[in-house]
């Protein structure tokens, strides 16, 4: 495990990447618009080394909806995507120049029921879903949608005069709970990041919790092979399925995209996936880590994982800390990135609406930091957003602040911030271009 006094002094990463530009978006003088035929006949004067690395100007959302919520116990992750649409996120990504390709949400709930040969409700039963987010939404959101959800059902069935049923899960050690159902979800995020990447767009891919990672990453390997990964987490999520305290994949992937799974035991609905893994350990950066299990803790140990935690954030400043994790992953200044965020890598204070809060995260200025700095080096081809649950969000407040973005219309807490970060990961800035 590297962390930040492994570098010892550096030189600034930001000025590294912008003076050899190895894959660009637009350079940093220009407004966000799409690119004028003088910048296109620049690219044709790029040096050698510049070529052989090729030039990427990304100015296209590719936005795909994953609910995917099987790697735990709690649903709500799946509301996400359509949380951030309804937030107008493409109305905020226009006014900063970008396109948007809107992929649509991946139908894993009608998925699961062919695989188990049950019947086409599975869709209607999501949409109702839905309809109850946008019900809530339009009541005014006075109190969180769990507890709105909550009192809608109970008065339904104090009028029916019925009652629901809880369902228990079990955790077999060593093994990955609902393997062959996750696995088999997973292949449909992989072929859809796949899809996008290689069409030549930026692809966001929103979750659903993270289990989604491990899919989205061995995608874009695809069409990124030197791919370095900027992991925003609480949580390392490097558990094997021995090590794992819960079985819940969606604290493993991480420890999946690298080979540390027992390759003498196959995971059953994973048979798509790189067998050995796809990702170096050394091209993989967390940053804002604090609740790590003791077993995952000594894997990272023994590896080549460059792991920033609270600690290096308390010690050495945000700015400090992901300058460090640019040069650890990207030491050129060259490769593809990838960012990683899950929400609840922030401090629960100011993102409320996910499952697994931890005490002391990163803040609301820290986060925004992270994604800014990451829009400067020109080379940031892809992001995950993953763990935001609409059904565990504080209601927004009661008005909005000044310096607000517009475009973003009244949502709930965490949802709002969510969409702010792909603004500042996109290239946002506190300064009009």
């Amino acid at each position: 495990m590297q962390s930040l006094e492994t570098y010892g002094s550096l030189g600034t990463v930001s000025s590294l990447s912008i003076s050899r530009l190895g894959f660009l978006m637009l350079p940093s003088n220009l407004p966000l618009a799409r690119p004028a035929m003088s910048w296109a006949s620049s690219l044709a004067t790029a040096d050698q080394e510049e070529e052989q690395a090729g030039v990427v100007l990304q100015r296209t959302v590719a936005y795909i909806g994953a609910p995917f919520c099987e790697g735990q116990n709690l649903v709500g992750t799946d509301l996400a995507p359509t949380a951030l649409r309804e937030a107008g996120l493409q109305a905020a990504l226009a006014r900063i120049g970008w396109d948007w390709e809107d992929q649509g949400d991946i139908d894993f709930k009608a998925h699961f029921r062919e695989l188990r040969g049950a019947g086409g409700e599975a869709t209607v039963e999501y949409q109702h879903t839905i309809q109850l987010y946008r019900e809530w939404v339009s009541s005014g959101m006075a109190e969180n949608f769990s507890t709105w959800v909550s009192r809608k059902r109970k008065r339904k069935r104090a009028a029916q005069g019925g009652a629901e049923e809880g369902v228990l899960s079990t955790h077999t050690p060593g093994q990955v709970d609902n393997s062959a159902m996750i696995g088999s979800g997973l292949r449909l995020v992989y072929d859809a990041v796949d899809m996008a990447a290689r069409g030549g767009s930026f692809v966001l891919t929103v979750g659903g919790d993270h289990s989604i990672a491990s899919a989205s990453i061995a995608a874009l390997h695809r069409t990124y092979p030197d791919l370095a990964v900027i992991w925003i987490d609480a949580h390392a999520d490097a558990n094997t399925p021995e090590t794992s305290p819960s079985g819940h994949y969606h604290g493993m992937p991480a420890a999946h995209l690298m080979g540390w799974f027992d390759q003498e035991k196959p995971v059953d609905g994973f048979e798509w996936f790189p067998h050995k893994g796809c990702l170096s350990e050394s091209r993989l950066a967390y940053v804002g880590l604090r609740d790590i299990d003791a077993q995952e803790g000594k894997l990272l140990r023994r590896s080549s994982v460059h792991c920033f935690t609270m600690r290096e954030v308390d010690k050495h400043g945000i700015a400090k800390v992901i300058e460090s994790a640019l040069q650890a992953v990207d030491p050129n200044g060259r490769r593809p990135l990838h960012l990683s965020l899950d929400i609840d890598g922030i401090d629960p204070h100011f993102a409320p609406g996910t499952g697994t809060c931890a005490r002391g995260g990163l803040s609301y200025r820290e986060i925004h930091y992270i994604c800014e700095e990451l829009a400067l080096t020109r080379r940031l081809v892809s992001m995950d957003l993953v763990e935001v649950n609409p059904a565990l969000d504080a209601p927004p407040p009661s008005g909005p602040m000044h310096g607000d973005d517009p475009t973003i219309k009244a949502s709930p807490q965490t949802v709002r911030l969510a969409a702010e970060l792909v603004l500042s990961a996109l290239g946002k800035t506190i300064l009009p271009a």
